[in-house]
């Protein structure tokens, strides 16, 4: 395995994952240990028979696209972290953490 900014990137999309999932699930838990091997050489050859860590409940699809860019086989096609630093300032513009408070509190407990 070769250890770069770009895998760096996969790894960013992992870690964000499990923010979204409020650390209360691990990738790819219904996978052993052998399996989960078996999928990243899948996902090292490209062969079509890869997975991939579904989308979390409280993640908007914009996020889970931008996760999934960075699960990209080919390195060159993940995105940089500064085009992710861009993009999630975008994403900020106008967020108001007032109104989002009450709506992922209610995901947090579950009353979703």
């Amino acid at each position: 395995m070769k250890f770069s900014c770009k895998s760096d990137i996969w790894s960013f999309a992992v870690a964000l994952w499990e923010i979204l999932t409020f650390d209360r699930e691990f990738p790819f838990a219904g996978l052993t240990d052998k399996e989960v091997i078996e999928n990243a050489r899948h996902q090292f050859q490209n062969d079509g028979h890869q997975s991939y860590l579904e989308r979390p409940a409280p993640c908007p699809r914009e996020i889970f696209d931008l996760m999934m860019e960075c699960w990209n086989h080919e390195e060159a096609h993940r995105p940089t972290f500064h085009e992710i630093h861009m993009f999630l300032q975008r994403k900020n513009l106008g967020y108001n953490p007032r109104e989002e408070l009450s709506s992922n509190w209610d995901v947090i407990q579950g009353h979703v």
